[in-house]
């Protein structure tokens, strides 16, 4: 039988003999696995960090805008709140529904002339939108059936006229309508200005739009399903609902989310694959100074093959101790850069406290360590055997 023990502790002992050639050896395997842990981290907490955001935007979202581009259009084309109300109550899978209606308004507050977009929204319209209240209250129902002449601004608006002094109970005089400020909000999900929230924004309820614009329709109407899976058969139901409603040549855009996230696991993927093979090709690298010092190895050690074999050491042994050398000499590499990635997370976790969340992909870190140990052995299998079938009587020749 092979007796590992001893194998062990001489493959042990032949490496601490010359330490600094050791670490310079596994310094390639160090890079290599710290490579793997840190690239995947990285995606894996990038990927989390969009789909989180653009689920808090709305991944369980469905929208409906009336197509203006090639069909002339007619009153009756335009969205409705009987629109609303028919996907409200035809679609068991929507939990919330609401309408919008915006355009750019110059308002005063304060004295100050203020360009922003006035929005007529419905009383669903936080919920699906995530607005969260800095101060101040959302509309209430009664709001929306007495057409109450009030208004929510911008945590920016409110910030930029009034400082650190309450926006609300102060007018805004739009045009020849004046409304009182009820609220104070912002998003719960930046959207950096790409939808009808943008820093100044002024919310009233959808009955004033009317008495604004003479408007009565919305631009815009979103669903809110109650999970992500129902989302595409949503869709389809309110582009069916909306086109029976209507005439036959109008068009209407109906789109979810689905297809960006659909785009962020791909783009994530790619990324993760791209950066996972140039690791590996580093660690290839590495694999190969390994076989090359590990030959320069059985060069210099040829006088104790020889005196190994004399004494009856087998093939099978002295190829096994050289094969552990190349092992321990990878593993202890691997060891120290994974040691070295989470040392960097646990660092860069305590500079984004409360940002960005970083987690550990353990899967990555025993990743890093088998991929690490086996190139090792893999890359000192040859000089292993190159050793294993040395000539005993040739080897005892050489000084």
């Amino acid at each position: 039988m092979m007796h590992w023990e001893e194998s062990v502790r001489l493959a042990l002992n032949a490496l601490g003999v010359d330490k600094v050639k050791a670490f310079l050896t596994m310094l390639g395997v160090m890079i290599g696995s710290a490579s793997i842990v840190l690239v995947v981290t990285i995606a894996s907490t990038g990927k989390a960090y969009v789909v989180g955001q653009i689920e808090g935007i709305g991944a369980n979202l469905a929208y409906a805008a009336l197509d203006r581009n090639g069909v002339p259009t007619v009153p009756d084309d335009e969205l409705s709140p009987g629109d609303l109300a028919a996907v409200r109550q035809s679609l068991s899978m929507v939990s919330f529904a609401a309408g919008t209606y915006d355009i750019p308004f110059d308002f005063k507050l304060r004295g100050k002339m203020v360009r922003a977009r006035l929005v007529g929204v419905t009383e669903e319209f936080q919920k699906i939108r995530n607005l969260l209240m800095v101060s101040g209250r959302y509309f209430d129902a009664e709001d929306f059936v007495s057409r109450a002449k009030v208004c929510l601004v911008t945590e920016h608006i409110a910030r930029n006229v009034f400082g650190h002094e309450p926006a609300t109970g102060h007018p805004l005089q739009l045009e020849h309508l004046r409304c009182t400020v009820i609220g104070v909000f912002k998003e719960g999900v930046p959207t950096f200005g790409q939808s009808e929230i943008q820093n100044e924004t002024v919310l009233v309820p959808f009955p004033l739009i009317k008495t604004i614009t003479g408007e009565d329709f919305f631009q815009v109407l979103y669903a809110q399903a109650a999970s992500s899976d129902e989302v595409p058969v949503m869709t389809a139901e309110m582009d069916h609902i909306l086109h029976a409603r209507h005439r036959k040549v109008a068009r209407y855009n109906v789109q979810n989310l689905a297809s960006v996230l659909e785009t962020v696991h791909s783009v994530s993927l790619g990324m993760s694959l791209v950066l996972v093979a140039v690791a590996v090709l580093t660690l290839i690298t590495a694999g190969t100074g390994i076989m090359n010092i590990m030959f320069v190895n059985v060069a210099q050690r040829t006088h104790e093959i020889g005196i190994r074999k004399a004494l009856g050491a087998r093939t099978a042994e002295i190829r096994l101790q050289f094969v552990l050398e190349a092992g321990f000499i990878s593993l202890a590499g691997a060891v120290i850069g994974v040691a070295i990635a989470l040392g960097l997370i646990w660092f860069a976790t305590g500079l984004v406290e409360g940002g960005i969340p970083l987690t550990v992909s353990w899967i990555a870190v025993f990743l890093a360590l088998l991929l690490s140990t086996g190139v090792g052995v893999l890359f000192g299998y040859r000089p292993a055997n190159a050793a294993a079938r040395m000539n005993p009587v040739q080897a005892l020749k050489v000084e």
